[in-house]
């Protein structure tokens, strides 16, 4: 069984791929407020379509929503990113992350960075982490969810 969430999940990584080169503001944002979504549609797409296909998918996508719900921590890039930042830009349109021109200290030595360049995520567990480098994680994060539920499946 090919899960359906794993269209969204490669849907994320283009938008993250798309990030990654950015510069313009407007279109910088726009993908980000799509990377984020796909992030969470993933679980969406799993839970509301893939875990109704069989009793099989419903039984190990369930576990696995228990195991992340039972093992916050552990599974902090979906409940202190994804949830969050989602929550974030589509219920307040408010983005996590801070653009313009950054001061980077290197080498004992200040460096003005352009914008774009470093884009720190501006508070909770990921704050100071490049925005790109975390929707990275999320969606490492996912591929090994969706790898551990097909294994279940089958």
């Amino acid at each position: 069984m090919t899960l359906k969430a794993r269209s969204v999940l490669a849907d994320c990584e283009h938008a993250w791929a798309m990030l990654e080169t950015e510069v313009r503001p407007e279109t910088f944002r726009l993908l980000w407020v799509a990377g984020i979504t796909l992030a969470r549609a993933v679980g969406h797409v799993l839970e509301k379509v893939d875990g109704v296909q069989t009793v099989a998918a419903k039984s190990a996508i369930d576990a696995a929503y228990v195991s992340w719900k039972n093992d916050r921590r552990g599974n902090a890039i979906f409940w202190e990113f994804i949830e969050q930042e989602r929550n974030q830009v589509l219920k307040q349109y408010e983005m996590g992350f801070f653009t313009g021109p950054i001061s980077l200290l290197a080498a004992n030595e200040l460096f003005a960075a352009d914008n774009f360049l470093f884009c720190p995520v501006t508070d909770g567990a990921f704050a100071g982490e490049d925005c790109r480098d975390v929707l990275k994680q999320a969606i490492e994060w996912w591929q090994l969810q969706l790898a551990k539920i097909e294994a279940d499946i089958h």
